[in-house]
């Protein structure tokens, strides 16, 4: 049986926000469903027709086919954690502080919005006051890795 692709409802809510990573400016656009889950993601990030337009279309429209398809998000961005190219660095969202790319900041902003804490505790994904609770409880923080396991 083949995956059955879920139609696009009529309307929804979404938050538009901006980000600067390493410099460059752009706006994360998330949609979300009735039951609040995500529904749809848009990457607005260059002047259109640079390159750095061409890769932001390519990840949003790429996270948005495993949306349509049903794959968990935790499973759609634990590849996209740690990808690493230019512009990367510091950002202006004080819970996801240095990323090391695009894809990689909004991978960390669409897990801290939609993933659940284990999961993102799994991933490495943890705002700046869950780091220092571990920190203080004597607990390691973890650091995600390309192996880290997703927990369904």
């Amino acid at each position: 049986m083949s995956p059955v692709l879920a139609p696009r409802p009529n309307g929804r809510h979404g938050t538009t926000r901006r980000f600067e990573v390493g410099g460059a400016q752009g706006y994360l656009i998330t949609a979300t469903a009735a039951d609040g889950s995500l529904a749809e993601v848009v990457v607005r990030l260059g002047k259109h027709g640079s390159t750095l337009m061409g890769l932001s279309d390519a990840l949003y429209n790429m996270i948005n086919v495993g949306l349509r398809y049903g794959a968990p998000i935790a499973d759609i961005v634990q590849p996209m954690l740690e990808t690493a190219y230019e512009p990367r660095g510091m950002t202006n969202d004080p819970e996801v502080r240095t990323a090391s790319s695009i894809t990689d900041y909004v991978a960390r902003r669409l897990t801290l919005d939609f993933v659940p804490y284990p999961e993102r505790l799994a991933l490495g994904v943890l705002t700046p006051d869950e780091q220092d609770t571990l920190a203080t409880a004597g607990r390691a923080v973890p650091r995600q890795s390309a192996t880290a396991p997703v927990i369904v």
